[in-house]
């Protein structure tokens, strides 16, 4: 018999509900994997298995009206509050502190029936080329050792890769869902704001921080999402659609489809080796689709105002700590702090302006498409001595100036996954075989503004068509040798 965790959250979940295996035998073997690999992965942090372990015997009463994710084992990213567990970051800042309850997410995942086995790793105040802190340490790739697992919800990823869990939740901003699923060859949602609600943002109007499922196919995501949507009063965006379409996933009529296609959204740098893969991914899916164009909407300077708008969420929270006692942020913070302090009102006025222009820009262009593809990444995957390196010279260049001096001739180069963030639409990743590193290739499927369901039924079509070819489909990491 196929060996549980390596079986689909779908899967598992049907063989539940017909009483073929029970939700602690589930639980079972999902521990006995992690407790082989996480040793040298490092992709969970904390884990609950007292009350997982609890919970799942519970489960295995029920026999009627199952809820979505009856006694399907879940990671929690290590920043989203989970009751009696840490939330720390990764950062020493908060390294005491302990949530009093679940986050509106969270509570919903557990409503719906699934069971919180433990929280995912992150880069240090969610921000890095790795998932790596002070705190709990590196997470390693599954894929490649050698190479990030990306962030921030990069302990999500490598967990999904190395099928230590079936479904987990990420977050992101300006692609913390979309990188780790497109450097790990798995599939996420970047949902619109308000679909989960998200009450605890620093800044309530501020649409770029979202969190979102996870998982090892667009399918599962459809079924975690289904779990996760939650509202709250105190998220300005909050809104609800009919989530039975993502219980009874159904691929579209690829004929169809109307699809635009860009390299670079007019805007990314994007190396030669990836542009040739993503042609390569667009020519298999072309065949069996209505229409493809290769087409891209105007979004304007969005990555200049991506950087200048990120820094407002920044400021305050952590605005107070740069200006006295900088040593205890990380140097990439320290860079976005310095920008944000330097930035006047009418800089941060006319990034505004940008947004607005972008998503009116994007909104019209998706009007006449279902949907937009991009690559999942723009340059190959980092190593990790890479991006030590890096730091290191970001940590020197911090030196240079003033805590509330910032050149912006100098803005950050920016990745695919920048521009899209403040549009507020709806972006999936799906696996698309190996990249022109070997490591796993992803694509990003950008949909119309709360359109999510309707977006992930289409990537659901693009998965299907992709993973119907030699070369396209999910990629393994050759674990059980190292194991």
């Amino acid at each position: 018999m196929t060996d549980l965790t390596a079986q689909s959250a779908t899967e598992l979940r049907r063989r539940m509900a017909k009483g073929d295996v029970s939700p602690a035998e589930v639980l079972s073997a999902f521990r006995r994997r992690i407790e082989r690999l996480n040793p040298d992965l490092n992709a969970f942090v904390e884990m609950a298995w007292d009350r997982a372990e609890a919970e799942a015997a519970r489960a295995d009463a029920r026999v009627a009206d199952l809820p979505p994710l009856f006694g399907l084992p879940v990671g929690v990213k290590e920043s989203t509050d989970v009751e009696g567990l840490h939330t720390t970051f990764g950062s020493l800042l908060y390294k005491d502190r302990v949530a009093a309850a679940d986050a509106p997410p969270v509570a919903a995942i557990r409503r719906a029936g699934g069971i919180i086995i433990g929280k995912t790793n992150v880069p240090e105040l969610l921000q890095g080329g790795t998932s790596q802190n002070s705190i709990y340490g590196l997470t390693r790739n599954a894929h490649d050792a050698r190479y990030s697992s990306s962030g921030s919800s990069g302990g999500t990823g490598t967990a999904l890769a190395s099928d230590m869990v079936p479904l987990a939740t990420g977050s992101d901003m300006g692609g913390s869902i979309r990188g780790p699923s497109a450097a790990h060859g798995i599939a996420g949602l970047r949902p619109t704001p308000g679909l989960i609600a998200y009450p605890s943002i620093p800044l309530a109007f501020d649409v770029s921080s979202v969190v979102g499922p996870m998982a090892r196919s667009t399918e599962d995501v459809m079924l975690l999402l289904a779990g996760m949507i939650c509202s709250s009063h105190l998220d300005p965006f909050d809104w609800n659609p009919d989530p039975a379409p993502l219980l009874a996933p159904q691929i579209m009529d690829p004929k169809t489809l109307r699809i635009a296609v860009s390299p670079d959204l007019g805007c990314v740098e994007v190396t030669p080796a990836i542009r040739a893969r993503f042609e390569e991914a667009i020519g298999a899916i072309a065949p069996h689709v209505g229409h493809v164009e290769w087409a891209t909407p105007d979004l304007g300077d969005m990555n200049r105002a991506f950087y200048i708008l990120r820094t407002l969420a920044y400021l305050v929270s952590y605005g107070a700590v740069h200006e006295s006692e900088p040593g205890r942020l990380t140097a990439q913070k320290n860079v976005d702090l310095r920008r944000g302090f330097a930035a006047s009102a009418r800089m941060i006025a006319e990034a505004q302006r940008t947004q607005s222009l972008a998503f009116r820009s994007l909104a019209t262009f998706l009007l006449g498409y279902d949907v937009l593809i991009t690559p999942g990444a723009s340059e190959p995957l980092a190593t990790v001595e890479d991006i030590n390196r890096r730091e290191a010279a970001l940590a020197a260049d911090n030196a240079r100036f003033a805590l509330d001096e910032y050149d912006f001739d100098r803005m950050p180069k920016a990745g695919i996954n920048t521009p899209i963030t403040w549009t507020a639409h709806p972006v999936a990743t799906i696996p698309a075989g190996r990249g022109p590193d070997g490591l796993p290739f992803g694509l990003q499927v950008i949909g119309r503004y709360r359109d999510d369901i309707r977006l992930l039924r289409i990537a659901l079509t693009l998965e299907a068509i992709l993973g119907g070819q030699p070369g396209f489909g999910r990629v393994l990491p050759a674990l059980e040798a190292a194991a």
